[in-house]
């Protein structure tokens, strides 16, 4: 556990070892391992979504709560536990959201200064790349709910068509048709 630095990459082993623990042992350090795993991911996810960083810190601490809360129902499967539990967990971070936004009915504008979170800032080396994904960031507003969160997905978080689809419940091929359908409206947006 020690070795489980925030943000890793998520290994098949080393997840199914910490549900289990967690599962079977209520093992606070498999819990903090989880945390660690993803905490960064489920945040980017929701300050997409929410565009408020102390909002997103909070919903994201109240959906790791849900998990703890949780553990149990989850099934580890025998393979692809890593997509299976990422969708299952990224479900939890949108039905905590939407339970929060529906609660507090606040806007849903992501402002540019917060586009370096959105990328993990590592990416973005040079200002026009910062610049650029601001104007991208800005116009994702026009898209409907479902194109935005397939953009997210897909390019944001570089999940795959498999992975996108088990997070937001559809059939990959209406995920490649959504996705096309997004990007055809994100070049046009940009093109105004």
């Amino acid at each position: 556990m020690a070795d489980i630095q925030r943000g890793d990459p998520v290994e098949e082993t080393v997840l199914v070892d910490l549900l289990r623990r967690a599962q079977e042992h209520c093992d606070p350090t498999a819990f903090d391992g989880l945390y660690l795993l993803f905490a960064d991911r489920v945040y980017r996810y929701l300050l997409a979504r929410v565009s408020d960083p102390d909002w997103a810190e909070e919903i994201t601490s109240q959906v790791f709560v849900r998990l703890i809360e949780k553990i149990d129902i989850y099934r580890i499967g025998p393979q692809d536990n890593v997509a299976i539990f990422s969708a299952w967990l990224y479900r939890l971070a949108h039905n905590k959201m939407v339970d929060v936004i529906r609660s507090s009915k606040r806007a849903q504008e992501a402002p540019l200064d917060q586009a370096a979170y959105l990328a993990g800032g590592s990416d973005l080396d040079t200002v026009e790349d910062r610049l650029d994904f601001g104007r991208i960031l800005e116009k994702l507003q026009f898209l409907n709910e479902q194109q935005r969160e397939v953009i997210l997905w897909r390019f944001i978080e570089e999940m795959s068509i498999a992975e996108t689809a088990q997070i937001m419940q559809k059939s990959e091929g209406a995920v490649k048709a959504l996705q096309h359908r997004a990007l055809e409206s994100l070049r046009r947006q940009l093109q105004a």
